[in-house]
């Protein structure tokens, strides 16, 4: 597999990763989740703040992915190494905007 093909399937696989935290199927744990002190201690908190994390990693996977497919269609002539290192960068604003954006819920909602 290709360093572009793996790059799409981390988008994938943060997608995935998301919709047990967006569901509710996950309960709380130290393992998989929105991991606070507070979170844990009860439902009531781990559940809403599990569900913002899921969807914020959501949007980032999906805007991530959709970040790589433009930067394919737009420059096909960039060299696989550029091409990887902007998808690289795509993918790490976009997550960490994701984090962001549940810490920011958790602190303001709970």
């Amino acid at each position: 597999m290709t360093e572009l093909q793996n790059l799409f399937l981390i988008d994938v696989v943060l997608a995935a990763v998301a919709v047990p935290l967006i569901r509710g199927w996950i309960p709380p744990n130290r393992l998989y989740g929105f991991r606070t002190e507070e979170a844990l201690s009860t439902p009531d908190i781990w559940y809403p703040a599990n569900r913002a994390l899921g969807w914020s990693l959501l949007v980032a996977a999906v805007a991530a992915l959709a970040f790589g497919l433009t930067l394919l269609a737009v420059f096909p002539e960039w060299p696989a190494e550029r091409m990887a290192t902007w998808m690289k960068g795509g993918l790490a604003c976009a997550v960490l905007l994701g984090i962001l954006a549940s810490v920011r819920y958790y602190i303001r909602e709970l």
